[in-house]
């Protein structure tokens, strides 16, 4: 009798996660008749959107769900159709792409986790929060905290989210697997040089306040006082109809800087290569990450990255950034400045990215270890 698991990207709505959800889907399905499991996998629209073409087969059934389980009130519609299909498909595990599932299962679980506040807050991260959010923040922070406690095994996808979470958690750090991130095998780069035109600096990036976006407009006016000339745009990737993009969009008109913004919409995994190809800096002002997949697409897409000097970022890029600090501006546009004008600069960066891809997982030995971690955590 074939082994049956649950498969739970549910949780994965925006960003990375519907990144890593997507790829591993895709490994795991084509892996399925070697593997020899029965699957029944609950997704979130996003992550169907980008699995829309995994075909049928014997021992794989897929659903999707909205919104969210992770939504405390919205997602109980949510979360009872999960625990029916559990009923009705009989699982002997769980493994959760991103956790907290919130379903408090009666089966092992195996979760990744990937919330920084979580892991590994620092003194910056609640900077662009009000009052209220920030308590919000912390405690949703605290409820998750409580939510993964029932997990068997974590992954996450550093060393500093593992000592984070044990420390957290209070747990041994033997618990939790490190398995680092890697390009998505759907993320095929474009060879092609950035265009001649304005310099273009490519914030990709769901939006979070810790993100930072807000960071983007001090940053414009200091590049605008040290280089007049200069032509240049900061490209995001909020949809035209968010808030977000809305309150950035005219926070830079207000400056008189309208003509120095513009964002892509909300982009699929396949549709961020071009982004890349048609910008010749990659900025990351994020003020809290675990691992953001947009460093790796960087190295792979010959792009120069400026990140902020801060604990993930020093781990993920080594040598392979210009690092700003988070509370300076002049020095994000004079970082900017050399990443897009300094070609020995460039070179170095975009060589040091490369060899860091080199030396890192595939992303078949990733999703290789994902279901190792699963195999062995559920049947030890």
């Amino acid at each position: 009798m074939k082994r049956r698991i649950l498969i739970n990207a549910s949780t994965c709505v925006v960003g990375g996660g519907v990144q890593v959800a997507a790829g591993f889907l895709h490994h795991l399905h084509a892996r399925l008749d070697v593997i020899g499991w029965e699957v029944a996998v609950v997704v979130s629209p996003q992550v169907l959107g980008e699995c829309v073409h995994l075909g049928p087969k014997p021992g794989w059934r897929m659903m999707a769900i909205a919104p969210s389980p992770a939504s405390l009130i919205r997602g109980m519609g949510s979360r009872r159709k999960i625990h029916a299909l559990i009923r009705d498909f009989q699982p002997e595990g769980c493994f959760t792409v991103f956790g907290p599932s919130y379903l408090w299962l009666g089966i092992p679980e195996v979760s990744g986790f990937a919330d920084p506040s979580v892991t590994n807050p620092n003194k910056f991260f609640l900077r662009n929060h009000g009052m209220l959010a920030a308590l919000r923040t912390r405690f949703n922070g605290m409820v998750k905290r409580l939510a993964v406690r029932r997990v068997r095994r974590f992954w996450v996808e550093t060393e500093t989210a593992r000592r984070g979470l044990a420390l957290r958690l209070g747990i041994p750090e033997g618990r939790i697997e490190v398995i680092p991130n890697v390009v998505n095998t759907l993320f095929v780069p474009d060879a092609a040089g950035p265009p001649a035109s304005r310099i273009r600096f490519l914030y990709l990036s769901a939006f979070y306040p810790h993100k930072n976006h807000a960071f983007l407009l001090p940053v414009a006016q200091a590049l605008r006082e040290e280089r007049p000339g200069l032509e240049f745009e900061f490209v995001v990737t909020l949809p035209e109809s968010s808030a977000a993009w809305i309150t950035l969009r005219d926070s830079f008109a207000r400056a008189g800087l309208e003509d120095c913004v513009r964002t892509l919409g909300r982009l699929g995994i396949r549709e961020c290569p071009a982004a890349y190809r048609d910008a010749h800096v990659v900025f990351h002002p994020s003020l809290l990450e675990v691992f953001s997949a947009s460093y790796l697409e960087a190295f792979a897409a010959r792009r120069p990255l400026v990140a902020t000097d801060l604990d993930f970022a020093r781990e993920a890029c080594g040598d392979a950034a210009i690092y700003f600090h988070p509370d300076c501006p002049a020095e994000a546009a004079r970082a900017l400045q050399s990443a897009a004008s300094d070609p020995e600069r460039r070179a170095g960066l975009i060589e040091a990215g490369l060899l860091r891809l080199r030396s890192g997982l595939t992303a078949e030995d990733k999703n290789e270890r994902l279901l190792s971690l699963i195999k062995n955590s559920i049947w030890p």
